[in-house]
């Protein structure tokens, strides 16, 4: 557990994320620091707002993100974040945002990897054709708290206008007036970049502290940090008639150094399930 201790992590990051990161891995890790990355261009791999598209999967582009940072910083210690936004695939009429954090050692090259979905997001974008249903549309985005972004189509080309970062209601009034009188409408979206959305700068730091966790939990064969959860079992018996049901009954950890695997009990404590749960009791 001492691969962290007295080091210093950058943050490869313009948009803030250092606010929430930094305090999660500080809490857990015995890090001497955790700083943004200064001089770094992170939208270059991608941006929401669709000048620059991002043509990796978000992991890829996440470890490609932490190795500019470690090119820019020349630190050997450097984390970074990839977020995305869209339908929940078990229930796609509802919206997610998967956050994927990637932490790189230099020392020996190693990627150290933590995914979280969060149904919680303030999300969405709209084609409007007055000022009245862009007020609409940003009282269901919670403006001005969200930011937003207007633009003159659904999707951004070379010399379109478009302004993003948008926190007042002047501001927002005076581009969605401009768009409308010449275009007859405009597209206004949820401003997505970390800074200029606080439900998920909340759920990137609730990544960040469940990726501590993680890498602060060592194997107990080998004492490698980042034992972490790898897999589950399901089977959870039924509370009436003890069947297994597709429920959760157990998580698994594996060892990135040994490959040592454990089986351990929910962590919510969950030791049956419900009945209406269970093919037996209700097929």
């Amino acid at each position: 557990m001492d691969r962290f201790a007295g080091r210093t992590m950058g943050v490869a990051t313009i948009h803030g994320k250092e606010r929430v990161i930094g305090p999660a891995l500080l809490n857990v890790l015995r890090l001497r620091g955790v700083h943004p990355i200064a001089g770094i261009d992170t939208d270059r791999f991608g941006a929401f707002s669709g000048e620059v598209q991002r043509t990796l999967d978000p992991l890829e582009a996440c470890k490609v993100k932490a190795l500019h940072g470690v090119e820019v910083s020349g630190l050997d210690l450097v984390i970074a974040s990839e977020g995305s936004f869209g339908p929940y695939p078990p229930a796609p009429f509802m919206s997610c945002n998967e956050e994927v954090l990637v932490l790189y050692d230099g020392r020996d090259e190693r990627f150290f990897t933590h995914r979280h979905i969060a149904l919680e997001t303030v999300f969405g974008g709209e084609h409007c054709k007055s000022w009245l249903q862009v007020r609409a549309f940003a009282e269901r985005m919670k403006f001005p708290e969200h930011g937003l972004v207007v633009r003159s189509k659904g999707k951004w080309a070379t010399g379109d206008a478009m302004k993003k970062g948008i926190t007042s209601e002047e501001v927002l009034r005076s581009m969605v007036d401009s768009l409308v009188g010449s275009n007859g409408s405009c597209w206004v979206e949820t401003d997505m970049r970390a800074m200029m959305n606080p439900t998920r700068m909340r759920v990137i730091g609730e990544t960040a502290a469940r990726f501590a966790n993680e890498l602060a939990t060592a194997c107990p064969v080998c004492n490698a940090c980042w034992f972490r959860v790898t897999g589950t079992r399901h089977g959870l018996p039924c509370a009436l008639c003890s069947w297994p049901t597709e429920s959760i009954r157990s998580i698994e950890r594996g060892c990135w150094e040994c490959g040592h695997v454990a089986f351990e009990s929910r962590p919510d404590g969950k030791r049956e399930e419900d009945p209406q749960h269970c093919s037996n009791c209700n097929p």
